[in-house]
């Protein structure tokens, strides 16, 4: 592969917080991709008389088509070059970039632009304040009310445990509680013991409920507390994971996403539309979260991001490494920042 990386880019601003990028990759430099395009391609081809990856590279780029064949060498030229041009033009892009091949064809240049969006400016946004405003709200709130387990409530729970159990083992009713029954639930030595744990069970899911709720008051205030202007790209990619990610759900239950739309009376483009002031939310909330942890220059604990993916990776023989990492470290940097928020008295 040529190591030539020297672009000449025009770098034009457009409105809200995007950028046009025109530019060319020399010829010698996509020849160097084309000849990889077309390895790739002889590679991969299975056909009748040839057994995979033997095939005549005529033969494959009759069948496939020279067109294909350079639209995925351009592909990868694009995406080789592009990390290089940001670099260099010192553009602090954001999201995926719109890209449009201007010029194509086998050795010449090729010739593209991109469309991206970069990282909006933020003026006072006083993140600390916010945060010091919810975190009295919340402790006022829980001063207020202690969170605790009330007999009714502990009641319902175990009521509901032993309706449970009789139903899975077929009962006529509910059986009594006993300390023969409580040992197969779990590790419980007698009655008292189960109930104890399970007081204490109860009580720990109602202040993990509280804690999720304040969570969920700092966020909006975070996210109507900074004024950004949020690139349109960038919304779309969050509507983009938002549907992949319910498309994952509903698959997990077993329903396929066009039974899924139908039972909804909506279209994939309906339900976009629906949830676009969420994605903007999301992208908005993104954003301040990155802004927050580049001032205080918070980054997440590469221990953690290490055991993280040594363990996912027990699990997911397969798994993409480096995406893997990318992944744990923006969960453990937005956890250590809503950590150092929520710590603002």
């Amino acid at each position: 592969m040529a190591a030539h990386h020297s672009y000449k880019a025009s770098v034009k601003k457009l409105p809200k917080s995007l950028v046009e990028i025109e530019s060319e990759i020399p010829a010698d430099e996509f020849a160097a991709h084309v000849r990889d395009a077309v390895e790739e391609a002889v590679r991969e081809f299975e056909t009748k008389g040839f057994r995979k990856g033997a095939a005549p590279e005529k033969l494959v780029k009759e069948r496939i088509g020279m067109d294909a064949i350079l639209e995925d060498a351009a592909r990868s030229a694009i995406a080789h070059a592009y990390g290089h041009i940001i670099e260099t033009e010192k553009i602090d892009a954001i999201g995926r970039p719109e890209v449009t091949i201007t010029k194509i064809a086998e050795g010449n240049p090729l010739g593209f632009k991109f469309i991206s969006a970069i990282v909006p400016e933020i003026k006072d946004f006083d993140y600390k304040e916010i945060a010091k405003k919810e975190n009295k709200k919340a402790s006022s709130a829980g001063e207020a009310g202690k969170i605790e387990v009330t007999d009714k409530e502990f009641a319902e729970t175990l009521e509901i445990i032993l309706k449970n159990y009789a139903q899975a083992m077929k009962l006529d009713k509910p059986p009594q509680l006993s300390d023969e029954l409580v040992k197969k639930f779990g590790e419980f030595s007698s009655v008292e013991d189960f109930k104890k744990k399970l007081r204490e069970q109860a009580l720990a899911e109602k202040e993990q409920k509280e804690r999720e709720k304040s969570r969920l008051a700092l966020i909006d205030a975070l996210t109507a507390g900074v004024s950004i202007e949020i690139p349109e790209i960038l919304i779309a990619g969050e509507l983009e994971r938002m549907i992949s990610e319910m498309k994952g759900d509903v698959s997990r239950m077993g329903i396929s996403w066009t039974d899924y739309l139908k039972h909804l009376k909506k279209t994939e483009e309906e339900m976009k539309k629906d949830w676009n002031e969420a994605a903007k939310k999301r992208a908005t909330l993104d954003l301040a979260i990155e802004y927050i942890a580049k001032t205080e220059k918070i980054s997440a604990d590469p221990k953690k991001v290490s055991d993280e993916v040594e363990h996912t990776k027990e699990h997911h023989k397969d798994i993409d490494i480096e995406r893997a990492r990318s992944y744990f470290e923006h969960v453990f940097q937005n956890q250590a920042v809503f950590e150092f928020l929520e710590g603002q008295k």
